[in-house]
């Protein structure tokens, strides 16, 4: 019995050893079978039941490798993903997976996958996974749970990954989509083309993002809901980040805060903060209906928000200037493959500017439907002044009011429609110069023609064209065809004017104006009822600087009364002025004639501007005691040409000899007639005819008793007593070139008859003169001792003409013009007789 029982031990110990082995055995096969198949790869078989498995699951694919990982599960290897079980659309690449497989259904040769684990994995999304160089969204670093049910639902846990810069969170319950029919080949090539335009934008899009800092943006989802039913989805979005930089922009922080409802997306808070400033917004949008609502509130630098974006922008973008505050809200809605927006709002811009425009500060509230932009409560201030209005845009016309103090710099800036721009441009303003406009208007977009412009405007202090004005008055009516200045008034500032400050006159002026238009065809101003008391080359000088030249060699010592009316041409090779100016005055006027400067008495008379002279009629002014009547006309162009008929009364002598610069100082006055034509400035180009009578003065005295003359004025104390005054003379003569020609110059005393010819030259100063004489009564009867040519003198003077030296000559033949003033005889003096008491 006793060794019966050790033998029992010793076979039970041997057994023991023997199972211990075979374990150890088994334990080192299904180490190398695993380390054999890690290195080799699961069977194909198995390749294939996990491969069904997944399709199982609504995961088409193709694996290339599987591995057994102990205690984690089986790992897939360079997974091809099909967007169905035709497998002909792929959608994506992942390098590996962890498959947990069901051990029980596994022992039984049933392959059942319930979740699968991402682990540090990565993911490749091609854009067109049909072009092998095509673009690729890449997922780096994927973790997460996905856990599977026999149904369509789904539990994604604690999934994440990093896409480009932004690190993407993701949890979610839901129900997948429905096993679809097979798509047709025209529906496979849609969503390619889709596929590619969605991946390539977010594939740029990302590709610009990136952390300032090492902290990347996160993205954070969490979803749930049925795909099949999009009312029932429900979804929480929020990303954050802080030191975010994309293309230049660098944004300090940026935190969203969105919820999915069904089709809606609810952005409670958008929050986006930069170095230049900060928007703060909230959206909503339907994706089915694809309508939605928004309202933002930005204090954003837009400009360089758009630059540093690096977008497509237009060559002309305006500069909103610095940090511009802006609050808008509105809808939009996607309506036949086009997006229309409608919003209103309010917008406050310091210092933008765009091109040639530019400004301190510009405020408006506005409203968009997305063809119409209405601009209101519209302010522009630059400086202390500003602009209040309103503005209606529509694709066809553009409407606009408003009233502003602008100065003129600023509309020279901003108005480059012409020819109002032009004449903008000729305004010139001071330190003191103020502006009120009212105004309204149109125009047409896209055509520079179509525009209208009226409205009241007033200013002081200004100049134009270089003629300052204290104030000035107009209404406008102004169109790209025609310009009217209506009911205007200006006061102009002559304390600088060198007339008023040569002769003292008053240092303003006024004038009054119906209407002044200017007609682009045929490029000609009109002056309507143009009256007040004003200098006349300022007023020209306003509108044709090169005439007003002309009409201010008249020195006008004071402002005189005017009325005009007429046509200007203000284009070149266009002869359409036709001005006239009436004026008259009761103080003096100068005006330089023949070398000397000539003080006109209470001129009065007609200008009439032609295009290439001007016409002076109904002349009349007092000149040295006389009166001087005439007709003028002066050419504006080319060499200085002056023509016209001067009529003048009893003009004293000793006046024209001062104004001439005579040594001498005759007596008596000059009445006459010349209708001359003036060359040039010097008396050289003088030509005409004419006639003059001397009366009361002193040409010569006779001693009508012979020596004894002397002694009988000095006997009688009268230096007079024994001689006779040739106070009266008469001639007619003709100028050619500065050259006058008489041949019927005559004066007589009691006692003689004198008769002369003469040529003088006015330039020179000089003349030569034949002077005949007939002695009668008791001078005659001394000169009988000089027969046979009893009573006749003659006699000859060369030299200057205040001083000719005389000489007797031979007595010739007279001119036939001179005959018969030389035989007649001479006059008895009329004696009126001595009423007695």
């Amino acid at each position: 019995m006793m060794l019966s029982g050790l033998k029992r031990i010793r076979i039970i110990h041997r057994l023991r050893v023997a199972i211990a082995l075979l374990g150890f055995l088994a334990v080192l096969t299904a180490v190398g079978g695993l380390w054999w198949a890690n290195h080799t790869g699961l069977p194909e078989a198995w390749r294939t039941k996990i491969e069904e498995a997944l399709s199982a699951r609504g995961l088409h694919a193709d694996v290339a490798s599987l591995r057994y990982r102990p205690l984690r599960g089986i790992e897939a290897g360079e997974i091809v993903i099909y967007a169905d079980s035709s497998r002909h659309r792929v959608v994506a690449r992942m390098h590996e997976l962890l498959l947990d497989v069901d051990r029980t259904r596994l022992s039984r040769g049933e392959v059942e996958i319930d979740r699968i684990d991402l682990a540090g994995a990565r993911i490749s999304l091609a854009a067109d996974p049909m072009i092998p160089d095509s673009e690729t969204l890449e997922i780096t670093q994927a973790e997460g749970r996905i856990q599977m049910s026999k149904g369509r639902q789904v539990e994604i846990k604690n999934a994440s990954g990093m896409v480009g810069g932004v690190r993407l969170e993701f949890d979610g319950l839901i129900k997948r989509y429905l096993p679809r029919p097979h798509p047709t080949p025209d529906e496979i090539e849609l969503a390619r083309a889709q596929r590619r335009k969605l991946f390539n934008t977010i594939i740029e899009a990302l590709e610009k993002w990136g952390p300032e800092s090492s902290k990347p943006p996160v993205i954070r989802i969490k979803a749930s809901g049925d795909l099949e039913e999009p009312s029932t989805m429900r979804a929480t979005i929020e990303v954050q980040g802080t030191g975010l930089k994309t293309h230049a922009l660098i944004i300090n922080s940026l935190n969203i805060q969105a919820e999915l409802r069904g089709s809606t997306i609810a952005v409670h808070e958008a929050d986006l903060r930069t170095q230049n400033g900060h928007l703060l917004g909230r959206l909503e949008f339907d994706t089915w209906r694809r309508t939605g609502s928004f309202e933002m509130n930005s204090s954003l630098d837009i400009t360089a928000l758009l630059q540093s974006l690096d977008l497509p922008l237009p060559e002309r973008m305006p500069d909103l200037g610095k940090a511009p505050s802006i609050g808008a809200s509105g809808t939009f809605a996607e309506v036949d493959d086009q997006w229309k927006l409608k919003l209103m709002g309010q917008f406050d811009l310091t210092e933008p500017h765009f091109e040639h425009l530019s400004a301190d500060r510009v405020a408006s509230a506005f409203s968009w439907d997305g063809s119409q932009l209405f601009l209101d409560d519209l302010r522009i201030e630059d400086g202390k002044q500003a602009l209040d209005g309103r503005v209606f845009v529509t694709p066809e016309k553009v409407l606009y009011e408003a009233k502003t103090d602008l100065p003129p710099s600023f509309w020279q800036n901003a108005v480059r429609i012409q020819p109002l721009g032009t004449i903008l441009n000729t305004f010139t303003a001071t330190p003191d110069t103020t502006v009120a406009i009212d105004f309204r208007g149109s125009a047409v977009p896209g055509d520079k023609h179509a525009w209208t412009f009226e409205g009241n405007a007033a200013a002081t202090n200004i100049s134009y064209r270089g003629v300052p004005a204290n104030r000035a008055r107009v209404t406008l009516d102004l169109s790209h065809e025609r310009l009217d200045f209506i009911d205007g008034e200006v006061e102009f500032d002559y304390r600088d004017y060198p007339l008023r400050i040569a002769h003292g006159g008053p240092a303003t002026g006024d004038i009054s104006v119906d209407l002044i238009r200017y007609d682009r065809e045929p490029g000609t101003v009109t002056i309507r009822k143009l009256t007040g008391a004003a200098w006349p080359g300022p007023i020209v000088r306003t509108f044709l600087p090169s005439l007003a030249e002309n009409l201010e060699k008249y020195g006008f010592h004071s402002n005189p009364g005017l009325k005009a009316d007429g046509v200007i041409g203000v284009k070149h090779g266009i002869p359409k002025t036709d001005l006239t100016v009436r004026f008259a005055t009761r103080k003096n006027a100068d005006y330089e004639f023949l070398g000397a400067l000539l003080e006109a008495e209470a001129p009065q008379g007609t200008v009439r501007v032609l295009p290439e002279k001007v016409e002076i009629s109904d002349l009349s002014f007092g000149l040295f005691g006389g009166l001087v009547r005439g007709t003028l006309a002066s050419r504006t162009q080319g060499e200085s040409r002056v023509s016209g008929e001067l009529d003048w009364t009893r003009i004293s002598l000793p006046g024209l000899a001062k104004a001439y610069e005579f040594e001498s100082q005759p007596k008596g006055q000059v009445t006459g007639r010349l209708d001359f034509t003036l060359l040039g400035q010097n008396v050289s180009g003088l030509s005409g005819a004419g006639h003059i009578a001397l009366e009361n003065g002193e040409l010569f005295e006779v001693p009508i008793f012979g020596p004894l003359s002397t002694v009988i004025s000095a006997v009688l104390g009268r230096r007079q007593a024994g001689f006779q005054e040739a106070n009266e003379a008469f001639c007619t003569f003709s100028l050619e070139k500065g050259i006058l020609n008489t041949l019927d110059f005559r004066t007589a005393t009691s006692s003689i008859v004198l008769t002369g010819d003469a040529i003088v030259d006015l330039g020179k100063k000089t003349m030569q003169m034949t002077v005949r004489m007939n002695a009668r009564g008791l001078f005659g009867v001394i000169t009988l001792p000089l027969r046979p040519l009893y009573g006749f003198f003659q006699f000859r003077g060369i030299g200057p003409i205040e001083e000719p030296e005389w000489t007797k000559v031979m007595f010739t033949k007279a001119p036939a013009q001179q005959e018969e003033t030389l035989l007649e005889p001479p006059k008895a003096l009329r004696i009126n007789p001595v009423k007695k008491n």
